[in-house]
């Protein structure tokens, strides 16, 4: 009741600035839910990368075990992690070094522009809040609210002047593009590591499971007798052994 009380009589500037604030949260939500959505979809589309050698290790009794099947899933998955990303470290490393000695030897004012001019090329946003909006006004008026919270949806847009002539400009602009592309491939192969070590972990649960919920021993025995008859005994297997030899002699005899 009491919030009630305090929501009716604030002004509308601040419930203005309310609504704006719930708005922007909500766009928050779905730029972050978005990026979910996008970041399970690639790893659940790589994770089953580990299928194409884990079924031939287990089926020719490589892996037997599910420690086993653990361990041989990280073993070739931290492989692929650096094969994937050690030309992109080395390439952001030379890029930084080299970088970092022209702006030594340039000068500091260099090394401040070679690291902060890309971000001129971008506009500034500045929303109008209830703090701005107070210092404005003069004293006993003030709106009542938080002071952070925006009082407008569209903020003022502003941009910084640029010299186009300046090379510290493309040295940034090359730097913090690269930096993207690579940090976007680093990424990728992280969570396609992380998404096969989970997938690989969740297997080797069920792979070597024996359920007797789906297990019956006479199918077990109809196929083994359709493929060959039991064995009892060592001297069954000499027998079989010799009758083969007298055969092969038989054959040779009538050629």
């Amino acid at each position: 009741m009491n919030t009630l009380l305090y929501l009716a009589q604030v002004n509308e500037k601040t419930k203005k600035s309310l609504l704006i604030f719930i708005i922007l949260f909500i766009l928050v939500l779905l730029i972050f839910g978005f990026i979910y959505l996008v970041i399970d979809k690639h790893m659940k589309k790589n994770a089953r990368q580990i299928d194409g050698y884990m079924v031939d290790l287990c089926r020719y009794k490589i892996v037997v075990n599910p420690q086993q099947f653990v361990k041989a899933v990280k073993y070739y998955e931290s492989r692929n992690l650096f094969n994937s990303i050690k030309w992109a470290l080395r390439l952001i490393l030379f890029i930084t070094a080299a970088l970092l000695i022209y702006s030594l030897i340039a000068g500091k004012e260099t090394l401040n522009k070679v690291f902060t001019d890309f971000f001129d090329l971008f506009p500034r946003f500045k929303w109008e809040t209830i703090k701005s909006i107070n210092e404005k006004l003069p004293a006993g008026s003030k709106v009542v609210g938080i002071s952070w919270m925006p009082v407008s949806l569209i903020p003022n847009v502003t941009f910084v002047k640029i010299d186009w002539s300046d090379i510290n400009l493309y040295l940034s602009t090359l730097f913090y593009v690269v930096s993207i592309v690579l940090f976007f491939k680093i990424a990728g192969a992280g969570l396609s590591y992380h998404a096969r070590i989970r997938r690989g972990i969740e297997k080797s649960k069920t792979v070597f499971l024996k359920d007797l919920d789906t297990y019956n021993v006479y199918d077990d025995t109809a196929a083994i007798n359709q493929q060959q008859e039991p064995i009892s005994s060592l001297a069954e297997v000499q027998q079989q052994q010799q009758q083969q030899e007298e055969q092969t002699d038989q054959t040779t005899e009538n050629e």
